[in-house]
């Protein structure tokens, strides 16, 4: 008789069982979640016909995602409507075998079959050249540019923006007359100065956010400057996303304001 079953006798007749020791089957340390889109040297942030992508090389295996926006529902002054999320999260779209290039590649060449016109063989054209790289892209590519993160990509855009300055009259919502659309109107997020007598009405949705940041009240002198653009979910009148014809969410731009008070 060997010591385990010696062992397993005595615990019988003591009427104890006994313990077995948990088998592992995880290691002891867990790796922590990975968050993607951070420009690490495995990702590329390309736009393919107008939609932003990320491409992350994962070894062997390349992962292409798209930007989507989740939603909640939430009371609003005329009644409960889906929000979007003002910033987009990087949803997993398709997965390839092979490197980061022929990944790209092969997104584009898919998304150029897509826009082809009914009756034209996506083929009959040469294959456009693919850049992933900092360099500037030549004028013939049109459909793969190299995206930069969006604040950094804009604000040098933001720097010849002319700041307004004057003593903060009033703001909120206001019916703009739309200089696209001859005749027509629409209502966006106004802020109005005043400055050496004149009246300067200053108008867009970044303008609500800025004032909160910048908590001025009626009757403080302030300067007013647009600083770049970013993208935010299209909605319709009812407050329900915009969708293109591939359902994907319809995005739009939408200018940031940085507002400061001056004594």
């Amino acid at each position: 008789m060997n010591t385990s079953t010696f062992g397993r006798l005595l615990g019988t007749l003591f009427r104890n069982t006994p313990q077995t020791q948990p088998r592992d089957d995880y290691p002891a340390s867990h790796s922590s979640p990975i968050e993607v889109g951070k420009g690490g040297p495995n990702e590329r942030h390309i736009a393919i016909s107008g939609q932003p992508m990320l491409f992350r090389d994962e070894g062997g295996v390349v992962v292409q995602f798209r930007p989507s926006f989740d939603y909640e529902l939430r009371p609003t002054a005329v009644g409960m409507k889906l929000i979007p999320a003002l910033t987009p999260h990087w949803e997993v779209l398709h997965e390839q075998k092979g490197t980061l290039t022929e990944a790209i590649a092969a997104a584009v060449k898919g998304a150029q079959a897509q826009d082809a016109p009914v009756g034209r063989m996506p083929d009959s054209e040469p294959n456009r050249p693919v850049i992933v790289s900092g360099a500037r892209p030549r004028a013939e590519v049109l459909d793969v540019i190299v995206s930069t993160p969006l604040r950094s990509a804009q604000s040098s855009h933001g720097r010849t923006e002319r700041a307004r300055y004057g003593v903060l009259r009033e703001w909120g919502e206001k019916r703009i007359p739309d200089g696209k659309r001859p005749g027509q109107t629409y209502v966006s997020f106004c802020v109005t100065l005043e400055h050496c007598g004149e009246t300067h009405v200053l108008q867009g949705e970044g303008l609500r956010d800025a004032i909160a940041e910048s908590a001025c009240r009626i009757g403080d002198r302030v300067e007013v400057r647009r600083v770049g653009k970013t993208k935010v979910p299209a909605i319709d009148g009812h407050g329900r996303p915009k969708l293109d014809v591939s359902g994907a969410q319809v995005l739009w731009d939408k200018w940031l304001w940085s507002i400061s008070k001056k004594s």
